[in-house]
């Protein structure tokens, strides 16, 4: 009986988080061959399951072969889901390549809500002679940036956060733990008060308490990386936390539909 009552009440404190999750992918991906595929009818139930209301999705080919047709397939994807909105796989622009948001023949699709950039993945460097002209791209349409931490350093992500102040940059703390990187993402959040922390892998005690009492409750983006990951952690860590209901809130989705709400369509 104990147990039930206490289920309910998480569940019930769950639901009335109105969750947005910034990290949801569709399609399938190397790097894990046990997950099963992305459909959007799996991501659509486990979005379900989780009390998750809106979401910002990704496609898994973004960043294994092609961007383009990834956000091809993204978009068609989500094309009926209300609450689905795209986060774009874009390179350095090419004017010339006619995928490419710098060419003229370019019209902004209009579930767009945020880029992703994978800077490993395709050998280039995050800095501002080679993706300068994104940035401001991105900074004139108030698009956040999304990067995964093991795509980039944090010197890049501090020189490029410094030489554009307006960018909202989102570090992902997948596909690698972020907690053994804590040292330096801190004081680089600290430094640059337009980085943000998204909290799938953020499995560290205490650390949500310390970012929401030291540098603020909006530096933190709820996600989830669904489905590959059960979206149980990052809620029951975020449940869990020692913070204000209103902290609470402003991380479970605030942040990041504030952050959507700017964006030039």
């Amino acid at each position: 009986m104990w147990l039930s009552e206490m289920e309910a009440e998480l569940r019930k404190q769950a639901q009335a988080l109105n969750l947005f999750d910034a990290s949801s992918w569709l399609g399938r991906t190397t790097a894990l061959p046990l997950m099963d595929e992305g459909t959007p009818e799996l991501l659509g139930r486990v979005h379900k399951e989780s009390f998750i209301r809106g979401a910002l999705v990704s496609h898994w080919r973004a960043g294994q072969d092609c961007s383009q047709e990834s956000n091809r397939l993204l978009l068609r994807q989500i094309a009926d889901r209300d609450n689905w909105y795209a986060t774009l796989s874009l390179q350095p622009l090419l004017p010339v390549d006619p995928d490419s948001p710098a060419s003229p023949k370019w019209v902004w699709p209009t579930k767009v809500r945020a880029v992703r950039v994978f800077p490993s993945s395709f050998q280039y460097p995050l800095v501002d002679w080679c993706v300068g002209s994104l940035c401001e791209m991105l900074i004139e349409r108030r698009l956040p940036l999304f990067v995964l931490h093991t795509e980039t350093t944090f010197q890049d992500l501090y020189a490029l956060a410094s030489r554009y102040p307006k960018l909202r940059i989102v570090i992902e703390s997948q596909t690698r733990k972020i907690l053994y990187h804590m040292r330096a993402v801190l004081p680089l959040m600290k430094a640059c008060p337009n980085i943000h922390l998204e909290t799938s892998n953020l499995c560290a005690q205490g650390m949500v308490e310390y970012i929401v009492k030291n540098l603020g409750a909006d530096r933190l983006i709820f996600g989830t990386f669904a489905p590959a990951n059960d979206p149980i952690v990052p809620l029951g860590m975020l449940l869990q936390a020692d913070i204000s209901q209103a902290d609470k809130l402003a991380i479970a989705g605030d942040n990041m539909r504030r952050l959507i709400a700017k964006v030039q369509r």
